[in-house]
């Protein structure tokens, strides 16, 4: 066991610290491309344990106007059971008081949230992880099945540049805080799978981001919008069977994932450090961008 010192994270350690989240997780695949995201979003904000300078150890947060999220924390299998992770967290809060954050959310492993809770963290929402529940081909006709029963006309479509302020805007009631980079970052990404539905006067009503794997962020003011959003994003290609972040409490959204064919795959701690913010967990929001960015 060797000294372990803490660093701000490097473009060029991006491989060694995916490597690390690979064997920490037992993930097939990488997170590179989650790594270079929380880089660009927040460049002082992601830090690498080394022992040997050989990184073992991985932390990140990304600070919003009204809040912080703690990203993904990793430590290598070999270095675990040493306080790598209670450095880096102490590390990260530390850091995120210089900046007087008020409040630092995160949702955590049943493993991880003892080590949080140490840290002054308390449990006020749990979070649901959905996975599509079938093959591609069977959502395929799932939708076509659904979009039937679906007003669609020309209340959703895909949105572009100009529409940016509304956007960053209408999502900022519901989730509580500005975080206009980090749409941005999706809409770059390919704007082709950004979608928005608005009322009869043009306003945004909904909107819902369609990662490679992932539905979200996904914000909708009724059942209907997120519906019509939902099988407008089922019929883009995904890399994997789309998965939701969602809370338990967003009894609406849980349902209608339901019927489309999710099924839930794990839980987790929805934890809060500080004060507690106005967020619309429970009904507007009906996805989150990721686990580690809200």
């Amino acid at each position: 066991m060797g000294t372990t010192s803490l660093y701000q994270l490097l473009a060029s350690e991006l491989e060694a610290v995916d490597d690390v989240i690979i064997a920490a997780y037992g993930l097939t695949q990488g997170r590179k491309r989650t790594l270079q995201r929380y880089l660009a979003l927040q460049p002082d904000g992601a830090f690498v344990a080394k022992q040997d300078d050989v990184i073992v150890g991985f932390g990140a947060a990304i600070q919003y106007t009204a809040f912080a999220y703690i990203d993904l924390m990793a430590v290598h299998p070999t270095a675990q059971k040493q306080g790598i992770g209670h450095l880096l967290v102490e590390h990260i809060l530390g850091w995120l008081d210089t900046s007087k954050c008020s409040t630092v959310l995160l949702d955590a492993t049943p493993i991880g949230a003892p080590l949080y809770e140490h840290f002054g963290f308390v449990e006020d929402d749990t979070t649901l992880v959905l996975r599509y529940n079938g093959d591609q081909g069977n959502y395929a006709c799932q939708v076509a099945g659904e979009r039937d029963n679906v007003t669609l006309h020309d209340c959703t479509s895909v949105l572009n540049r100009e529409q940016f302020p509304t956007l960053f805007a209408y999502d900022a009631c519901a989730f509580g805080s500005e975080r206009a980079t980090v749409l941005a970052s999706y809409w770059a990404d390919d704007p082709q799978r950004v979608m928005v539905t608005s009322d009869v006067e043009g306003q945004i009503t909904g909107y819902l981001i369609a990662q490679s794997g992932i539905l979200g962020p996904w914000v909708a003011n009724t059942i209907e919008d997120a519906e019509r959003l939902l099988t407008h994003a089922l019929t883009l290609p995904f890399k994997q069977r789309p998965g939701v972040f969602v809370s338990v409490r967003n009894e609406s959204a849980l349902n209608l994932l339901q019927r489309y064919g999710f099924s839930e795959q794990r839980t987790l701690k929805h934890m809060r450090r500080g004060k507690e913010v106005q967020r619309s967990r429970a009904t507007t929001l009906y996805g989150q961008a990721s686990l580690g960015l809200g």
